[in-house]
């Protein structure tokens, strides 16, 4: 999980908000849209996050906002979150009314409105529904959208939309664990000390509470020094701004894309070449100098490409400290790190598409080395 840690809910507001209108214009320069759900929450963090967006310079006409959850209960009430969404927005006359959509709590058959929002997902962004965002908020007690603890609604893995029950005074609608965690991105917004315990489960993917079953392979955190409390940070916090990358002729063109994207995202890029493409060069010259500034810890990780990506990781792996693994799947590229502590994520450039070859990058970056016992046990054994 990558965490940023704000002195007070302001400027909690204001990060979280310059993060969202990031990745609303890479998805618009990517896929031509920008999908988000957004929760709501008793914290003035995030209506402040809201207002805050309002005044990014945004491509508006391709956003499509749909709630992540809401209260049962009538149209304008202050009980609902649509409420609270339409006056933070509504300073924003480039948003139409048709680009907001609104959970249908008011109809009498929950259930039948349930499965008409799942629908209304399918249609307008795909099938199964994949975010490009999603906001999301922690209760005091671990809950998130309304995934409320010891609720059956947490048991529910075949519907995307389900109804809860009764939870501080209200019914609500939700979305459910399967459809946020295909989400391409989780955003946490968390503020004030009472979130401190909550915070620390969710840290730890702790199922004891709501929050804890959510991956945490594609999140951010936002939070404020209140909310931390005496946690340690460090554990968890995965500012991995400085990536190494490096191919030979068969992975030139995919290294010069990854490249520019993750650039566009912030990262610091450090490149081993090839400089140019050169038919007939060899990936070892520019690997082993990746793999040895991975190693020294030059890089916090690495990036290697060549035609099937196999004479990279066989070259990166002799590199002591370097630890190398070609990967085709999104699995792999997460267990990879997080279990075997997987520094160096060796593609294929002949072997997987740009877009393939992104996501699994994107995993590879947003997973983090796990201190589990078992895991630091086996890395010993192989000498590490």
């Amino acid at each position: 999980m990558n965490i940023n840690t704000l002195p007070n809910p302001e400027t909690v507001a204001r990060a979280a908000a310059a993060a969202i209108a990031n990745e609303a214009r890479l998805s618009v320069a990517q896929r031509g849209r920008f999908t988000i759900a957004v929760s709501g929450g008793s914290g003035k963090a995030t209506w402040m996050m809201f207002d805050q967006l309002t005044k990014e310079d945004l491509p508006w006409e391709h956003v499509h906002i749909f709630q992540v959850d809401e209260r049962i209960a009538p149209a304008g009430s202050p009980d609902r979150n649509l409420t609270h969404l339409q006056a933070n927005l509504s300073s924003c006359s480039a948003i139409k009314p048709e680009q907001i959509y609104a959970m249908p709590v008011e109809e009498s058959d929950s259930a039948a409105a349930a499965g008409k929002y799942a629908e209304l997902l399918r249609h307008v962004i795909g099938s199964p529904p994949v975010f490009d965002l999603i906001h999301l908020g922690l209760g005091p007690d671990g809950h998130t959208a309304s995934l409320i603890p010891n609720d059956p609604v947490l048991e529910v893995t075949t519907a995307d939309v389900a109804i809860t029950g009764v939870y501080q005074n209200h019914q609500r609608m939700t979305l459910t664990y399967p459809v946020i965690n295909r989400a391409r991105n989780l955003f946490w917004v968390a503020t004030g000390a009472e979130k401190t315990t909550a915070l620390n489960y969710l840290l730890n993917g702790d199922a004891c509470v709501p929050a804890g079953l959510l991956e945490q392979r594609q999140a951010t955190l936002f939070v404020d020094q209140a909310a931390v409390g005496t946690i340690d940070l460090s554990l968890w916090n995965k500012n991995l701004w400085k990536v190494g990358i490096a191919s030979d002729h068969g992975g030139f063109e995919l290294k010069r894309e990854l490249i520019k994207r993750l650039s566009f995202l912030g990262y610091e890029v450090i490149d081993f070449g090839a400089p140019s493409l050169a038919q007939g060069d060899d990936y070892p010259d520019y690997v082993i100098p990746l793999a040895k500034a991975v190693a020294s810890k030059k890089v916090e990780r690495g990036i290697a490409i060549c035609g099937s990506g196999v004479g990279a990781s066989i070259c990166a792996n002799k590199v002591p400290g370097a630890r190398a693994a070609l990967i085709h799947d999104h699995f792999s590229a997460q267990q990879g790190v997080e279990d075997d502590h997987m520094n160096i994520l060796c593609l294929g450039g002949r072997t997987v598409g740009q877009e393939v070859a992104w996501d699994l990058v994107q995993r590879f970056l947003q997973s983090n080395y796990s201190h589990v016992e078992r895991h630091l046990r086996r890395l010993k054994k192989t000498g590490d």
